[in-house]
């Protein structure tokens, strides 16, 4: 009788623990399969924004409208990267001369 409910219980473990592992596996997979990548969105009133979304290697500016979307621009994501590092170098700058201005 124990022995018939330790092993009951230790197969519900089991199936369970399977269950949680294999959940955690799918979501994973799922994440890292978007071939499409929101990179920045601004709302410009009811139902209208601009998107940039990346796809591979090229970052799109999307115009988006109640009736349909358009394709503003299209961008190299490496040239993207590049002005993003640039601007936030300069920041950084920025703030260690704050802090040293702060710190005197």
């Amino acid at each position: 009788m124990i022995e018939n409910s330790l092993s009951f219980i230790t197969a519900a473990a089991g199936l369970i623990m399977s269950m949680v592992i294999l959940g955690v596996l799918y979501k994973r997979k799922q994440k890292n399969s978007n071939v499409i990548h929101l990179v920045a969105y601004q709302s410009l009133g009811s139902k209208k924004g601009v998107a940039a979304l990346q796809v591979g290697k090229e970052i799109l500016v999307v115009g988006i409208m109640p009736n349909g979307f358009r394709v503003l621009k299209t961008l190299e994501a490496k040239e993207v990267m590049e002005k993003k590092e640039e601007l936030y170098a300069g920041r950084i700058e920025k703030l260690r001369k704050l802090k040293e201005d702060v710190d005197e």
